[in-house]
């Protein structure tokens, strides 16, 4: 028994290419579907609001009114039946000018099982509005202004029904995403953000100076794929050999989500290159990512579950970044004026000389001193020393270094932490949490000893005197701050 579930724990290890969210655009999302048929006397609105985890989970304490844990049916349409006047006072529709009311039909408000079996809400009203007196040619007006200040997928679809038609629209006759079921791959990167739509109708065929209504081209759906890290809190029962190794797929789930783009390699690894570091400075880095990553995760939890009515989460986190980047950009920018000056043979106050075979003199003294090689170091009245300005690693830029790595808390681990709350399994959810940080920070310690050493065996094989291997530091030093630069760049809305 033991040895299968061994197996079962590497095949599903090795199986994992990465941290994937159920929810193609992330757990954070608030995304909304209108269709809109015009028709000969009406006009039919099909209005979609779907919560990913983390939203839904912010509004479980207004929809679980006997806190038994669960959304029921009843809930769900209770909790439809309220925030349905607020959500409808939003949804602004004219005709020629004139403002519209939408009738509310009828309403589907149900759950899905999300990541870390959190639920995923989703409500449908079907909207109708009567036809005012109309002209040959009619200009309406819809725009949604639910949620402006949530991340999300906003679609809007117009249609054209019995004899009427739809013209001059500046948006699609064709949706998407089949009402925020399937997500096209190519787009998930830069999400729809349709909220406004204007057009034209009319009895009968399409006038000759006017746009006929378009269709997009074809996309092809997202694969969604399962987030391993949530589903380690949501097995159906726990015992120690569950527990030992869903920590060791939380280390490893770690470690992977670390080697995946965009988590500090290069600037781990551009920061030890040319430094006087070592295996205790490569350790204290990834000690400091995990403590930051662990505490990040609580804090964004905490965040979630006691003030999501005065600030959203998703709206916290391209601040972070941008601190973060500021950060590496700061040591970057250190560092190349440091490393820069030393391979000049300078230091930080200007004080220059030339390494060329001539005599010269340093300060107020009048004696001669050869250089017998172009390096840094040389002989003044046969004791040698040198001039090389050392690039010491300090404490306070590792320690800066690990929070802007660790600063960012991975959604998936914010959905574990809310998962384990959810199934009051808060212990474990801890633990993996712990886990999952250590596997990141390991990582990202074994990339920074891989660069120590690398450095050591240009060292030993007197490849340290190559010009381009001198300028590695300044070049390395030169792409941290890039880094940094684009880091703060890519936070901006």
């Amino acid at each position: 028994m033991k040895s299968s579930y061994y197996m079962i724990a590497v095949l599903w290890l090795l199986g994992c290419a990465g941290i994937a969210a159920a929810h193609p655009l992330g757990n954070f999302s608030v995304n909304q579907y209108s269709r809109i048929e015009v028709g000969e006397s009406e006009i039919k609105i099909r209005q979609v609001l779907d919560f990913a985890e983390i939203p839904t989970f912010q509004e479980k304490a207004r929809i679980d009114l006997d806190k038994d844990g669960r959304l029921s049916d009843s809930e769900l349409k209770d909790y439809a039946a309220l925030i349905t006047p607020g959500y409808l006072a939003n949804l602004l529709l004219s005709i020629n000018g004139i403002p519209v009311e939408l009738r509310g039909g009828a309403t589907v408000a149900q759950t899905e099982i999300g990541e870390g079996n959190l639920p995923i809400l989703k409500i449908k009203w079907d909207l109708k509005a009567d036809l005012p007196e109309t002209l040959a040619r009619n200009q309406v007006k819809f725009d949604n202004k639910n949620y402006r200040d949530r991340i999300g997928w906003n679609e809007i679809v117009v249609n054209q029904i019995g004899g009427v038609a739809v013209f001059d629209s500046t948006a699609y006759g064709n949706q998407v995403t089949d009402e925020l079921k399937l997500f096209p791959e190519e787009s998930l990167s830069a999400p729809l953000s349709e909220r406004a739509v204007e057009f034209s109708f009319g009895a009968g065929p399409t006038p000759a100076n006017a746009a006929p209504l378009r269709d997009r081209d074809g996309t092809r759906a997202a694969v969604i794929q399962k987030d391993r890290l949530a589903e380690l809190i949501s097995v159906p029962e726990i015992t120690p050999a569950i527990a030992f190794f869903g920590l060791l797929l939380a280390l490893g789930l770690g470690a992977i989500h670390a080697l995946s783009p965009g988590h500090g390699k290069a600037i781990v690894g551009a920061y030890l290159v040319g430094s006087r570091g070592t295996p205790k400075h490569a350790a204290f880095l990834g000690l400091t990512v995990t403590i930051t990553h662990t505490v990040g995760v609580f804090g964004l939890g905490i965040l979630t579950l006691f003030a999501s009515n005065y600030i959203f989460p998703e709206t916290l986190m391209p601040f972070l970044s941008f601190f973060s980047g500021l950060i590496v950009l700061y040591i970057g920018l250190t560092m190349f004026k440091s490393r820069l000056f030393s391979l000049l043979g300078v230091d930080s106050t200007g004080h220059g000389h030339s390494h060329g075979s001539s005599p010269h003199s340093h300060h107020d003294h009048s004696h001669e001193h050869s250089h017998g090689h172009s390096g840094l170091t040389h002989t003044h009245d046969g004791h040698t020393h040198s001039h090389e300005i050392p690039d010491k690693i300090t404490w306070k830029n590792l320690l800066a270094l690990g929070v802007s790595g660790g600063l960012l808390p991975c959604p998936s681990a914010l959905v574990l932490m809310l998962s384990a709350i959810n199934l009051n399994r808060i212990g474990y959810g801890l633990v993996l949490t712990v886990a999952f940080s250590f596997g990141l920070a390991g990582a990202l310690t074994v990339v920074g000893l891989a660069f120590l050493y690398g450095g050591r065996i240009f060292d030993g094989a007197k490849l340290s005197q190559n010009r381009l291997v001198k300028a590695l530091p300044v070049f390395s030093a030169f792409v941290i701050s890039i880094l940094g630069a684009v880091i703060c760049y890519n936070s901006i809305p």
